[in-house]
């Protein structure tokens, strides 16, 4: 019987975590923009906006191009935000695929931060690890906090 993994890292951020977890949840359309190379398009199948139960359909490439279709599941009081994949191209191996950002705010005098996970089920046991997609969520809280460190700025 296939086992469900998990593979994670944990971002320290120089933003207010609080700011962090509302751009994430509020400005995901910001993300074709902010990292274009990445992500190419986004839509809602089922929803109209990122809120808990929306469904989004999204063209990305990580080496290789892809789509998938995701359910969008939010736990406001613990600012974490689950990707679950209903559909696409990461069904082909793996039977179970999700990401997990959950959002911890250091308030004024603490450090902030941002924990990616990326639980899965195999398909086959010669599936790699997606560590792909561990790595750009990584890519995601870093530029994401430059970006939100740089407007605390200006």
């Amino acid at each position: 019987m296939a086992q469900i993994c998990n593979i994670s890292e944990e971002v320290k951020l120089n933003c207010c975590g609080d700011k962090f977890y509302d751009f994430f949840l509020n400005k995901m359309d910001s993300y074709i923009h902010l990292f274009p190379q990445n992500l190419q398009s986004y839509k809602f199948v089922e929803g109209n906006g990122f809120t808990h139960g929306s469904v989004t359909h999204w063209k990305y490439d990580f080496g290789i191009p892809a789509e998938v279709k995701t359910r969008l599941l939010v736990d406001e009081p613990n600012k974490a935000v689950i990707f679950e994949c209903v559909e696409g191209d990461l069904l082909k191996d793996f039977e179970m695929f999700q990401v997990k950002v959950e959002v911890r705010d250091g308030g004024k005098n603490g450090v902030s931060s941002v924990k990616w996970s990326v639980g899965f089920m195999k398909a086959d046991e010669d599936v790699a690890p997606p560590h792909n997609y561990l790595q750009f969520g990584v890519k995601v809280c870093k530029g994401l906090d430059a970006y939100l460190s740089k407007q605390i700025m200006n």
